[in-house]
């Protein structure tokens, strides 16, 4: 029996237990719905943070540092716009194709802002991709206050369209804002000089553009001192008989260069050789050029480790492997990387193969696996070790796999050394693992056209155009290949032709002549697809007149629907200078004209062609002449 009192404070502990599991119960409900969004938050902030410094890093060029942030804030939240703005930024910057997929993931989530469409527009234009360029150069264009960045871009784009008239009306626009800094002005007149190529008009344009640079090469800042650069390259690769281009002559350009005071080894040693190459045009040969390199040496020898990469990258360029390794024993080779790497070229330019392959075995400098087995490789094919060349090869493949960056170092260095099977792999497989890498589709082109088979080099022009479909020199080359692949397909159904008639004996009275062309003017059979392809032509060279390879697909298009003097027609109005001639555009120049009659003008056309530098249906082309 309870009393009153014990009844009460039982209902009284009753009713507060209830409470507190009624309490409990909400608070783990509450916990369930509230954890997961608090947990987000606070992984959110932390993506940003990591973004913000991956932006830090990013601005300042630290590009390892700049992959960790921004791999790890993209792994702690995916769907926070800072984190994938700074994986879209971070491989924009370093030039990599797959940014695009992220600049199209963050429209997704927040307007992209105006360095957001920067970013996007030059990788874009970079990877050909020439519709997302328009988009984000349009997008720039049409927002308030557009600016020369912008108008840079768009510039860039049009050249890569062939619309040489749009770009240089987006370049005017810069050379005419005063807002434009000194940096954009270099820009664009550098691109102006990519417009200048050839004829009367375009030369006005380089003239026009080397004065802007001349005069931006007058000041003391960075971007003068890059002008004077620019200057100088030119002047040493101006030809004496050419038409001068700039105004400031190669003492004044030295002078510049020596007292800027911005001039570090890069520009002094440029200066030097400035002045060796006015020894040589002025016929005094090599009078100096021992003092120059000993002066070179001089100054640079005891410097930092960067000036001493750029002495021994000077010296090795000139051949004087031996006073690399006198001016940079290997103590001092060993303070870097790429220091260490022309030390090892020095060597193998003297032919001291066991002494690289000594170094590189005894790791006395750590180098990447595929970088050691590249040179190893190169060593034992010196040595003529043949099985242990073929192993580092490999070895170089299987430590570059899954890595397009390494692949390509390799492809690249295997090419240079003639080992074509390696290079083919390594670009290859750079290809499959980003197929809108440029430079690996531009890699397995060159391996092709150093095959010389053209139905191979059009197969991966072919490849190209799908992935760019909008980029009009690929739009010219396809279809110029595929000009040259159809002439061949019908020289063989003609060959074809010829064997089941001549074979029929029976139908012999009941054959007509045929009447014989030359290769040039076969007509070909697909009419509908040569059709299209002359109205392709015909469209690139109206975006384009001042486009050689452009007319020359017209010219040879033309021509093989036998309108000879309409072919010939193609050539007005343009006037190419001396040396812009490309065997292709001079073997299709002296068919049109042979087609023409003027065979003494594509006789002289065709002397200056050397056979193993065209492809065999462009060798047939020049080849008739002879018969005529």
């Amino acid at each position: 029996m309870l009393t009153a009192e014990e009844r009460r404070l039982k209902r009284l502990k009753r009713r507060r237990i209830v409470i507190a599991s009624v309490a409990a119960a909400l608070l783990l409900v509450i916990g369930y719905f509230t954890a997961r969004p608090a947990l987000n938050a606070i992984k959110a902030w932390q993506a940003r943070r990591h973004a913000a410094k991956a932006f830090a890093y990013i601005d300042h060029a630290n590009w390892l540092e700049a992959r960790k942030e921004a791999s790890a804030a993209y792994q702690l939240r995916q769907t926070e716009p800072q984190s994938v703005r700074a994986i879209a930024r971070f491989l924009s910057r370093t030039r990599q194709p797959d940014a695009l997929e992220f600049w199209q993931q963050l429209e997704k989530l927040t307007p992209l802002t105006r360095e957001d469409r920067q970013d996007e527009a030059a990788i874009a234009i970079m990877t050909g991709e020439i519709s997302r360029a328009e988009i984000a150069v349009q997008a720039l264009l049409e927002s308030k206050g557009a600016d020369p960045v912008g108008w840079l871009l768009a510039a860039q784009l049009a050249i890569q369209k062939g619309a040489a008239d749009d770009a240089m009306s987006a370049l005017t626009k810069i050379f005419n804002d005063a807002d434009a800094t000194e940096e954009q002005q270099l820009q664009a007149a550098s691109l102006e000089l990519a417009l200048a190529s050839g004829s009367e008009a375009i030369d006005e344009r380089a003239i026009d553009a080397w004065s802007r640079i001349e005069k931006i090469s007058r000041g003391k800042s960075a971007t003068a001192l890059d002008a004077l650069v620019l200057l100088a390259r030119q002047s040493m690769t101006q030809s004496p008989n050419s038409v001068r281009l700039i105004a400031t002559t190669s003492d004044e350009i030295r002078r510049a260069l020596e007292n800027h005071p911005l001039s570090k080894a890069p520009q002094k040693l440029i200066a030097l050789d400035l002045v060796e190459h006015g020894d040589v045009r002025a016929g005094l040969a090599d009078s100096r050029r021992d003092e120059l390199i000993a002066r070179g040496i001089q100054q640079f020898k005891d410097g930092d480790p960067s000036d001493l990469l750029t002495l021994a990258i000077w010296l090795n360029s000139k051949r004087e492997f031996e006073k690399t390794l006198a001016a940079i024993p290997l103590e001092k080779a060993l303070l870097g990387r790429d220091l260490f790497l022309q030390y090892l070229d020095a060597l193998g330019g003297l032919e001291r193969w066991g002494e690289i392959k000594q170094l590189l075995e005894g790791d006395r400098y750590p180098l990447d696996p595929v970088v050691q087995h590249m040179y190893l490789a190169r060593c034992s094919t010196q040595l003529d070790e043949k099985a242990a060349s073929e192993n580092n090869w490999q070895r170089a493949l299987d430590a570059a796999a899954g890595d397009p960056g390494k692949l390509i170092a390799l492809g690249d260095y295997a090419e240079k050394n003639g080992i074509v099977d390696v290079a083919q792999s390594a670009f290859d497989n750079a290809a499959n693992q980003s197929p809108k890498l440029r430079v690996a589709q531009q890699g397995r082109l060159r391996l092709a056209q150093r095959s010389g088979n053209t139905a191979k080099i059009h197969a991966i022009l072919a490849e190209m155009l799908k992935i760019w479909p909008n980029d009009a020199a690929l739009q010219n080359d396809e279809g110029y290949t595929r000009l040259l692949v159809m002439s061949e397909r019908q020289a063989e159904a003609e060959s074809k032709k010829e064997k089941v008639e001549n074979g029929k004996e029976e139908n012999a009275k009941r054959q007509t002549p045929s009447v014989q062309r030359p290769p040039s003017a076969e007509p070909i059979t697909d009419n509908q697809e040569l059709i299209t392809l002359s109205a392709l032509a015909e469209k690139l060279v109206e975006r384009n007149p001042r486009s050689l390879p452009h007319r020359t697909f017209l010219a040879l298009a033309r021509l093989k629907q036998n309108r000879a003097a309409d072919a010939l027609a193609v050539y007005d109005n343009i006037t190419v200078a001396r040396g812009a001639l490309t065997p292709s555009a001079l073997a299709v120049h002296a068919a049109v004209l042979a087609a023409n009659g003027k065979m003494d003008d594509a006789k002289n056309e065709a002397e200056q062609i050397k056979p193993e530098q065209l492809v065999p249906e462009e060798r047939a082309l020049v080849e008739q002449l002879g018969d005529r």
